[in-house]
């Protein structure tokens, strides 16, 4: 499991001469206070970096004695990192960053504003985040990654993208017209008619490239059978494996104002809010939490 700090005050960063072994860092942070919310303490020798737990003991105003400390991760476990685009107090930028750090136990960033803080034993909620494009970038995954950046409050999410191209959707031997639902995607299907449903253009033989909704929109408006290409991002979430304990997030135009979870994945409406998304990506990780 994954260590954050749960603040920025809670990190200390110090230089110092003394080798980054227990015994010499105990002596040292052991002869002087720390502020009272410090709890842990990023020290520094050089080039390397090592990371301790100060047990805190009487408080005095600002500052605590420190007790004892832990050697929470050596300088060969360590690694300390520049990553000024990243908000160090976002758990999901944290682990964002340790990806940079493979094999790492702790991951000391340094971020936007001069913030420093870590993560120890990165174990990230790698959430499979399933979308259909265009239109580009893929709605679903953008938000998704913007909702994270602000998410302070929750453990570390590392998005892993599956983006279907609607053109891969299309048959081996293409159909000379698609009816698509909106311009609102651009998609351009070469050497083919394109007509868009919202239009209501005169009824053609043309292949629907389409989910269940506008199955339906089209057939308020026409009569008679008509060529389906399935494009629902939660149908084809539907044939995904994934590893095991791992969660997937895709959306469905049938939800209009509510999110819903089905086994390991978790559906946002078509038109999902920033609040539907949070609320879809809490229920992610704690779908992600159980065995």
């Amino acid at each position: 499991m994954s260590t954050f700090p749960d603040r920025y005050r809670e990190v200390s960063v110090t230089d110092v001469d003394v080798p980054l072994e227990l015994g010499p860092l105990r002596a040292l942070l052991t002869s002087r206070p720390v502020y009272r919310r410090s709890r842990y303490v990023v020290v520094r020798r050089g080039t390397e970096t090592a990371l301790v737990e100060v047990i805190r003991g009487t408080t005095t105003g600002l500052f605590s004695a420190v007790e004892d400390v832990v050697l929470l991760a050596n300088p060969a476990e360590t690694v300390y990192l520049h990553r000024p685009e990243l908000d160090t107090g976002v758990p999901s930028d944290l682990v964002k960053a340790a990806q940079d750090a493979s094999g790492a136990r702790c991951v000391v960033v340094e971020g936007a504003y001069g913030h420093v803080s870590f993560v120890l034993d990165p174990d990230p909620v790698r959430l499979h985040v399933l979308d259909v494009a265009p239109p580009w970038p893929a709605k679903l995954l953008d938000q998704v990654e913007r909702v994270l950046q602000t998410a302070d409050d929750m453990t570390g999410v590392l998005p892993v993208p599956h983006v279907v191209e609607l053109p891969d959707l299309l048959p081996g031997e293409p159909a000379g017209h698609y009816l698509l639902p909106c311009r609102g995607g651009g998609m351009d299907v070469p050497g083919a008619e394109v007509s868009y449903l919202d239009e209501v253009p005169p009824q053609a033989d043309w292949t629907l490239l389409g989910c269940a909704r506008s199955r339906a929109i089209h057939d308020f408006f026409y009569e008679g059978p008509v060529r389906q290409v399935d494009t629902c991002p939660r149908t084809i979430a539907a044939g995904v494996e994934l590893p095991a304990g791992e969660v997937l997030l895709t959306k469905c135009c049938l939800l209009e104002n509510h999110v819903e979870v089905d086994g390991r994945i978790v559906v946002t409406p078509w038109g999902a809010s920033f609040g539907h998304l949070r609320e879809a990506l809490e229920a992610a990780v704690e779908l992600a939490e159980q065995p």
